[in-house]
Order: structure tokens, then C-alpha cells, then sequence
């Protein structure tokens, strides 16, 4: 095709085509297609002893219409909206603002249901942003974006401050954000690029052996800040980047070896949370649930007495509940069945389902290597965080500091969840727009 590539004919009918499909990703590998088409009917009419400039008019009005081929193109490679996804979004985030500022009338909260709006607000104009940019421009960056992470970590463990019980707090003026709650996040976000990387690249910009550096970027990108979040004794934020680390292990197919060796990091977290007596004495009242309720079990305690107070409607928006604390964060889900009912909790219960079959349904439609690890490291954390508050609050996962998305108070942390939404709805959105050379094997 190289000799016929310049012909003017040829040229014309290819600006043409692909002048038509707005995704510029898939132009060359679209040339390359057509020329294909053009070279086989060419040279099958030069075989026949027809000249080449009547054999390239006659291949090319053999293959049609250019603005309708460019069309057909475009309509297969245009960008995808997850209108579902941005439905059970929506649904969940008018449930939290109902329960949020019924929550704020049962405890007198100070003015967190116009907080959370304003949350709402921002993260959702994020959201929109990013769900419209190029998550692709982003992967370059991952092993900065690892670094500054690792670094802001140990600054947070070192200078940050304690707000509500949790450490790790920086403050920005008036504003403090909980950093370490972000860093699952980040450290997924880094690693989806840092795992899906050419090796050969890899191995021509580091001076150190193959060996160390694939040790290095398997484990050690794990393993540091691991230990660094285990040593903020966060243990929930530990918990979502082993499980979000693993799924992407688990989908980008990489060997039994690293998938065994972040099993032993698990085995290791296990045996420090069992050594520090705070975490024991939890794991103690979980494996313990009717040993005393005034003491280690009164959380559950309060949680079971007010699932079964709320009865089918509920109490009512905003009735006063004293004895369980912490019901506009990670006991929201009872506060909600209480105010509102059973209903309300097995409406919860179905959005979260979907949201798990929805979740699943989006990583199988993805392709891209990198954009299928991100999607599926972030969507890990989503389902991780809506199942474990539901079930601690029956008794049937340990007490934890998990918060319901999107319905729970989280402050600027919401922010981030709707920002981790739209780099979602931007893979969606780019899914037929990458060439098929950067899809996984």
C-alpha cells in the first residue's frame, strides 16, 4: 500500500472518512484499516490488467460513500455516557441528603446538612470535569503522582493533626482534610499506571536490575505505603488499598507469585491488628456479639435495638435517637432504617446490589489495560465501603470507621468519591475510543 499511500485519490477519500470520527485516537488504526480494504482490491484489479490509477478510482468507489463510511466509524468509536451509573449516583447522593439532615434534626448537629450540600455541589461539578477529560494523559504521571503521595503520607503521619478521633488531619486555613482517608484513592490511581507500563520502558529508565525493580514495582509499591497507613493505625484505608491492589492484580492477569506474596502482607496485617489491643478488643466483641452489651458491645448493642425500633416505616424524619452515636457517619445506616423504616433499608440494600452487578458489568466492557485496572481498583473501594457498613451495623463484620458514599457525612472526602466517579465515567465514556493495541491481553 506504501506505493499507492500518496496517490491523490487516496489521500482525498481517507481525509475524508476521517474527517467524520471526532475520536482522533483511532485515526491511524481506521487508515490502516481502509488501506487494507484499498490494497487487497487494487492489487486484485492490477492482476487483471487494469492500470493503477483506473484500478485506485474503482477500489475506492467499491468501497463507498467516504462521509458515510466516516459515520459508521464515528458511531462505533463515539463516546459512551453511563447513564446508569450516574442514575444509582444521583439516588444515593438525595438519599444521603435526606438522611443527612434528618440526622442533623434528631442530634442538633451544627449545620451539617448545608455542609454536605455544599459537598455535594462541588463534588458534583468534579465530577462532571473530569468525566469529560482524558484519563489516558494521566497514566505518564503515575509515578509521580506515587511519590508526592508517599511523601504527603509521612508528612500527615508526622506534623498532621487529630480531628474526631482521627489522626492525620492537614489543615488549609479553615479547611482540614483527613489526607490519609484520600490516599487509597491516589496510591490506586498511580499504581493502575505504574502496573500497566511497557517493562521494556521501564527497565531503559532505571539504572537498577530487572530483578530488584520488578520486586520494587510489584511489592515494594504496596508494601511501603501499607505499612506507613497501618502505622497511622487506619486500618480501614489499609483494608481498601490491599483489596483494590489485589483486584487490579486479579484483572490485569499478573502471575500467582505477586498474588501470593500480597497474600503474606495481608497475613502480616492480620497479626499486627491482632497485637494492638484496640483492634483485639474488637475483634474480641465481633467474635463475642451478646457479651457485654455495656461495654464492648454497645455500639452493636444500640445498632440491633435501633433496626428493630424503626419497624417497616420507621420513626419518622429527624426523631430524636441519643443512644447510638455516630449516626451521621459510620452508623448511618441504622439511623436511616430507623427514621424511615425497613423499607428504607432494603431500598438501600437493592441500590447497593445493582451498584455491585453495575460495577462488575463496567469492568467487563473495558478493554484498555490501564483504564480497566483504574476502573476496577476504585470501584473495589466503592463496594468495599456500601457492604461493611451494612453488615457491621447487623453484627456480622467487625466495628470499623466505614462510611456509607455518598449517603454519610464525609466532608471533603465526598469531594474526592465524586471526583473518583467521574475518572469512572471517563473510562466509560473513552471505552470505544482506544486502539485495540492498548487493550489488556
Amino acid at each position: 500500500m506504501k506505493l499507492y499511500r500518496q496517490h491523490e485519490d487516496i489521500r482525498e477519500f481517507m481525509k475524508q472518512v476521517i474527517s467524520h470520527i471526532q475520536s482522533k485516537e483511532v485515526h491511524h488504526e481506521v487508515r490502516m484499516e481502509l488501506e487494507s480494504h484499498l490494497e487487497d482490491i487494487i492489487t486484485e484489479k492490477m492482476e487483471r490488467g487494469v492500470e493503477l490509477t483506473a484500478a485506485i478510482q474503482e477500489a475506492i468507489s467499491q468501497m463507498g460513500a467516504p462521509d458515510i463510511i466516516g459515520a459508521q466509524f464515528h458511531q462505533v468509536h463515539r463516546p459512551r455516557t453511563d447513564w446508569k451509573l450516574l442514575a444509582l449516583i444521583a439516588a444515593f447522593m438525595m438519599f444521603g441528603l435526606v438522611a443527612i439532615f434528618a440526622a442533623q434534626a434528631s442530634n442538633g448537629f451544627s449545620a451539617i446538612g448545608i455542609k454536605q450540600v455544599v459537598y455535594v455541589c462541588v463534588g458534583g461539578l468534579l465530577m462532571l470535569a473530569i468525566s469529560f477529560g482524558n484519563y489516558t494523559k494521566l497514566a505518564k504521571y503515575s509515578w509521580t503522582l506515587y511519590f508526592v503521595t508517599l511523601f504527603m503520607l509521612i508528612f500527615a503521619i508526622v506534623v498532621g493533626t487529630k480531628i474526631n478521633g482521627s489522626s492525620g488531619y492537614l489543615s488549609f486555613g479553615r479547611v482540614g482534610i483527613n489526607f490519609i482517608s484520600l490516599t487509597p484513592y491516589l496510591f490506586l490511581l498511580s499504581l493502575a499506571g505504574i502496573w500497566t507500563s511497557s517493562p521494556a520502558r521501564v527497565n531503559t529508565n532505571s539504572r537498577i536490575s530487572p530483578l530488584a525493580w520488578s520486586a520494587w514495582s510489584n511489592l515494594g509499591t504496596v508494601l511501603l505505603p501499607s505499612i506507613l497507613i497501618l502505622k497511622s493505625h487506619s486500618v480501614t484505608d489499609f483494608v481498601l488499598l490491599f483489596s483494590g491492589s489485589m483486584m487490579m492484580l486479579i484483572v490485569l492477569k499478573k502471575t500467582r507469585k505477586i498474588i501470593i506474596t500480597h497474600l503474606s502482607l495481608l497475613l502480616g496485617a492480620i497479626l499486627f491488628i491482632l497485637l494492638k489491643e484496640t483492634y483485639l478488643s474488637r475483634w474480641t466483641a465481633f467474635l463475642n456479639p451478646y457479651e457485654d452489651p455495656q461495654g464492648l458491645n454497645y455500639v452493636l448493642t444500640q445498632s440491633k435495638k435501633t433496626i428493630t425500633s424503626g419497624g417497616w416505616w420507621g420513626q419518622g424524619f429527624g426523631t430524636p435517637l441519643a443512644t447510638l452515636p455516630e449516626i451521621h457517619s459510620n452508623m448511618m445506616f441504622p439511623f436511616l432504617i430507623y427514621c424511615f423504616g425497613w423499607i428504607a433499608g432494603l431500598l438501600m440494600l437493592m441500590m447497593v446490589i445493582l451498584f455491585v452487578f453495575h460495577a462488575l458489568q463496567l469492568s467487563s466492557k473495558i478493554q484498555d489495560a490501564y483504564g480497566k485496572a483504574m476502573l476496577s481498583g476504585i470501584l473495589t473501594l466503592f463496594v468495599i465501603q456500601f457492604i461493611w457498613p451494612m453488615l457491621m451495623a447487623l453484627g456480622w463484620a467487625p466495628l470499623t470507621s466505614f462510611t456509607l458514599p455518598f449517603v454519610s457525612y464525609g466532608g471533603t472526602l465526598v469531594i474526592f468519591q465524586f471526583a473518583a466517579i467521574g475518572l469512572i465515567l471517563n473510562v466509560y465514556r473513552r471505552k470505544d475510543m482506544i486502539p485495540s493495541y492498548a487493550k489488556i491481553k
